[in-house]
């Protein structure tokens, strides 16, 4: 079996959904504030100290930042644009993928000079010339690269000689390298420097990866044509691709040079993807020679320690190197395109590389396009951002298709699902990593090339910005359907004129040093017309200690960025001894800002098909007097203290000995943890029988038969040490776990296969110094209500026999938590039996139950249980006194809605809800409990939600709904996610078109594009069904 996995846009491999772009180079300085000329005031003289020299910066004081003016070419002089002609790109899509921006001084005068790539003719050189007019140089240095298709570009001085040389990635040329004379004049040295190469190379970084004091390099390489391009649809179908000998599936030779086969068996999938080039690491001499590494020797390892047994044929678009893990070493994060994994590699100090943890990361962006690292919240570690082309907003992203992973198979943990998404990955400080886009606001930023962390306002916290749009908006859902419907694929080659353009503004977003992050593109100038940016890099292009921005774009003139700000900074430049003259791999650190410390790593290249200037610029608040700390690479350290704001430092590496030893690591977070990883001493693996909730309800927002085991401690065998309990799903056992002194043993109970989904297992002492076990049985997986009704909801089991009785009847909703307490005061414990879902009906609000213990016998208690009749699909429940008056209460967490309280007058229970302000928070609940956390003797309330980090963004104006009933006519409940849309003025449906017409064909005569659907409101969606709509 196979499934089509290409299209006319991608690669074979995944979905229709690639970056297909023509480029205009964009170079943009900006400015909230207009775009008139101001003059520049130079910086001031140098002054030498012991160590380092400063001098004076002139920070404007008619700036009103913080933002951006983006400057006109008239102003300028810079007239580049990077065209790519629609013929050009429709032979080879890869040339719409963007051009570059280097910066850099390459005449040594101490101003920055441009560089910008032409993916179709000449490369251009400006020279700075000051007060923000600069000079095409290019003939005259000697790097326009005429026509050889190049896409990136770094300044870095590779050979050690004090001067910026040139490095271009190239369409089919891998790397080229112009060596600088001094003066910026350039001499091509490519094949005499080890570099010679035909691949399709994008983005370059470098670093010195293992200490020797040399800029080595790493080339994220893609492919320089795509077999989409060469080979018409029906050559390259699957079964002319691929063919199966015996019980496998291979490429027929004319292919294999362009396609590899994935097998899944686990999925009962077979693909083909197309092969990429692998990329290139190269270590430098330190002459500017370079060796290329292979893969397969030792240099990179996978995830157990073991040498790669075959280069990874991945298509890259970016990699940066960074310390990561802060052990001193620059580790390496490499974007992958399509369905391809992003790598990510930690680097044991000696420049070899080992796989990061499988665990460590538990999913990743899909179409992975740029990476930055920044302390995003100040904690001391380094956190990772990476980009992908998810819509803006609910509207764009009802437009398109989403990629979303294969289906997680049960018991998977380390499969590392890709979302179309940006990640963001915030360090903990223990090797592992969270992922908190969702939570921080900034998931989706549209189609996104590049990506950097630069603190525009310098407040301290690093803000993000990012370019954006593509020649063909490939993604467009409507332009797909035509084509399925209408194109007759003789004109292949023009599939992808049909697309639409898509030109955006590109992107900026505040941070709030909260982990969030504020949309602040337009306040701050930075998001410009409508076009399609690529590379973008930063430099002091003024003299003023601000970083500006200049962006390539594509078919558009190149767009120049001026930085506003007015605050305070401190601008810090290393100058390392030769050869790592940039002190490429060192730290800098600025204390005493309004942020305890401030750091930065100096690393070359590494933004998309980009490099900026090694100037970085930190807050300095109201501060007058700080500190400035740098870790070089090579092991030595370097401390400036009564460092003023406003001014430029330079600091120069010391010779290596005893007196510029680097200090000790102070680690971020000193303290012990409070719990580790014991799980091994269990050694449980828990059953779970496949269950396809979607049959039955395709529109379920998630899947309702994989929940989990419960689990509860309690001492039962009566030594004084807690023991663990965990249910099972149908087929496994109740499992015991017997506490010896923290050594685990499991006994066994004695008892059958469990014949449903066991939920909560309860210890219930039985008066005569034993114990029950109460365990509660789900019949979700039921078909008919009457099947529901008949599976015993929770069964009373006697350890060490496995006596198994049913304790409490069945009903239609399938049971959830259980909870014991004496609620009527008569000194036995009575039972509440949660109902969690009726089968087939979520999400129908249900109801839960009450049974007095009278004699061991449990009876329903018909009062109180008619106060929870439909309470709602219940998570979690827990009696506890709240009010203090000595008898027990009880709070309920329903799926949806608030949570509910319920107040014991001596046996007889009120809802107390409104009373104590609980209807006032409203989310969707997974657990509950109390305790007194704050120490002033009354009993708190401890909630578990699906939290913010989600793909909803929620507020009191623009809450989450949930609709629901028989749209359908087939007397099953369907439902759509629904929010309040303020262009639209009235609830617009969130739940994907696409699933939308699978389940609910009406909704195609209804709503017959995607472009309709962005712009309808739930109404005009279903119609006359949503008069019979329910909503939560």
């Amino acid at each position: 079996m196979h499934r089509r996995q290409g299209d006319g846009a991608g690669q074979d491999a995944g979905p229709a959904v690639r970056r297909l772009a023509v480029t205009a180079v964009g170079l943009a300085l900006a400015s909230l504030g207009s775009s008139c000329r101001h003059p520049v005031t130079p910086p001031g003289p140098w002054h030498e100290e012991a160590g380092y020299r400063w001098r004076e910066l002139h920070v404007p004081s008619s700036r009103r930042g913080p933002g951006f003016t983006e400057l006109p070419a008239s102003r300028t002089g810079i007239s580049f644009v990077n065209t790519v002609t629609l013929d050009s790109a429709l032979w080879n899509r890869h040339l719409a993928q963007g051009g570059g921006v280097a910066l850099g001084d390459v005449d040594g005068d101490g101003l920055p000079d441009i560089y910008l790539t032409s993916n179709e003719g000449s490369n251009a050189l400006y020279r700075n010339l000051g007060d923000w007019r600069f000079e095409d140089i290019t003939a005259k240095a000697g790097v326009a690269m005429t026509g050889r298709h190049s896409t990136g570009a770094v300044f870095a001085d590779v050979d050690g000689d004090g001067d910026l040389d040139l490095q271009v990635s190239t369409l089919g040329g891998g790397v080229a390298l112009f060596l600088n004379d001094g003066h910026g004049v350039f001499r091509e040295r490519t094949t005499e420097a080890g570099l010679a190469s035909h691949a399709g190379s994008m983005t370059m970084t470098l670093t010195d990866v293992d200490g020797d004091g040399h800029l080595d390099l790493y080339v994220a390489n893609y492919k320089t044509r795509s077999a989409l391009d060469i080979y018409p649809p029906q050559e390259r179908a699957f079964n002319q691709v691929v063919r199966q000998v015996g019980q496998r599936f291979e490429v027929v030779p004319k292919f294999q040079k362009d396609y590899r086969v994935v097998d899944r068996p686990e999925y009962n999938l077979v693909s083909m993807q197309q092969r990429a080039d692998p990329d290139g690491f190269y270590l430098n001499d330190g002459t500017g020679h370079f060796t290329l590494v292979p893969w397969t020797k030792g240099r990179f390892l996978d995830e157990t320690g073991k040498p790669l047994a075959t280069a990874p044929e991945y298509f890259g678009l970016s990699a940066k190197f960074t310390d990561v893990d802060g052990d001193g070493a620059p580790d390496l994060y490499v974007c992958d395109d399509f369905e391809d994994p992003d790598l990510f590699w930690l680097n044991d100090g000696t420049g070899t590389f080992r796989a990061v943890p499988r665990l460590a990361v538990r999913n990743t962006s899909n179409s992975s396009m740029a990476v930055d690292f920044s302390d995003v919240d100040r904690d001391g570690n380094v956190d990772i951002l990476v980009v992908d082309m998810l819509g803006r907003g609910a509207r764009r992203k009802a437009e398109i298709p989403t990629h979303t992973p294969l289906p997680k198979l049960i018991g998977q943990i380390d499969d590392r699902p890709q979302w179309q998404r940006n990640t963001l990955l915030r360090n903990r400080g223990d090797g592992t990593f969270e992922q908190i886009a969702g939570y921080a606001g900034i998931e989706a930023s549209d189609w996104t090339w590049d990506v950097l962390f630069l603190d525009v306002d310098l407040d301290g916290y690093e803000d993000v910005l990012a370019t954006t749009g593509h020649l063909w908006d490939v993604m467009d859902a409507d332009t797909w359907e035509r084509i399925r419907t209408t194109f007759t694929g003789a004109a292949w080659r023009r599939e992808l004129s049909l697309f639409p353009k898509l030109a955006l503004r590109s992107v900026a977003f505040h941070n709030n040093g909260d982990l969030t992050f504020s949309d602040v593109g337009e306040r701050w100038g930075f998001g410009g017309d409508d076009a399609i940016s690529h590379g973008m890099a930063t430099a002091d292009l003024d003299g003023d200690g601000g970083l500006d921005v200049v962006v390539n774009r594509l078919n558009s003139p190149a767009a120049v960025f001026r930085n506003d700000a007015g605050a305070p900074r401190v601008a810090v430049r290393l100058r390392g001894a030769a050869p790592n003259t940039a002190g490429a791999g060192s730290k800098i650190r600025v204390l005493g800002g309004p942020v305890p410390v401030q750091q930065k790593e100096v690393v070359l290249g590494g933004t998309y098909l980009s490099g900026s200037d090694p100037l970085y610029t930190f807050a300095a608040g109201t501060a007058q007097d700080l500190t400035i700390e740098v870790d070089w690479r090579r092991r030595g350290h370097s401390v400036v203290r009564a460092v003023k704001p406003n001014r430029e430092y330079e600091i120069i590496e010391p010779p290596p000995g005893p007196a510029t030893a680097r200090p000790a690591a102070v680690p971020a977070h000193p303290e012990a943890p409070w719990f580790r990883d014991v799980s091994t001493l269990l050694g449980h693996r828990h059953v779970e029988t496949p269950y396809n909730d979607w049959t039955r309800q395709p529109l379920l927002p998630q899947a309702l038969s994989q929940l989990g085991p419960g689990v509860t401690w309690y001492d039962v065998d009566g030594d004084g040490q807690e023991d663990l309990l965990i249910t099972s799903g149908r087929g496994g056992v109740l499992a015991y776990y017997r506490n010896d002194r923290g050594r685990f043993n499991r006994v066994d109970l004695h008892v059958a296969p469990a014949r449903y989904d066991e939920t909560t297992a309860l210890p219930l002492p039985d008066g005569k110094g034993g114990t029950t076990l109460l365990v509660g049985q789900s019949n979700y997986e039921s078909l008919t209500p009457g099947e529901a009704a008949g599976v015993p909801g929770v069964l009373a089991i006697t350890p060490g026999t496995g006596r198994t009785t049913p304790l409490i009847p069945g009903d239609v909703p399938s049971v959830g938590p259980l909870a014991v307490a004496d609620v009527d005061g008569d000194g036995d414990l009575d039972l509440f039996v949660g109902g969690r879902v009726a089968p087939g009906a979520y999400p129908e609000p249900v109801s839960s139950r009450l049974f007095r213990n009278e004699g061991g016998r449990f009876v329903l208690d018909e009062v109180n249980t008619r106060l929870l009749q439909d309470v709602g699909m219940v998570s979690a429940a827990v009696f506890s006194d709240v009010n203090g008056d000595g008898w027990p209460d009880l709070i309920v967490a329903p799926e949806w809605g608030s949570l509910r309280l319920f107040l014991n007058d001596h046996g007889r229970f009120r809802d107390a809800t409104a009373d104590w302000g609980l209807d006032r928070i409203v989310g969707r609940w997974n657990g509950v409990t109390t305790g007194d956390l704050d120490g002033d003797g009354r009993l708190d309330i401890v909630a578990t939600s699906w939290g913010r980090n989600t793909k909803y963004h929620v507020d009191a104006a623009h809450p989450l709904f949930l609709y629901f009933g028989d749209f359908s006519g087939s007397r099953r409940w369907d439902m759509v996610e629904a929010q309040y849309d303020d262009r639209l003025h009235a609830i617009a449906p969130l739940t994907p078109l696409g699933r939308l017409m699978t389940a609910l064909p009406a909704v195609r005569l209804r709503t017959r594009t995607f472009a309709a659907y962005a712009n309808a409101t739930l109404g005009d969606v279903l119609g006359p069904a949503l008069a019979r709509a329910q909503r939560l």
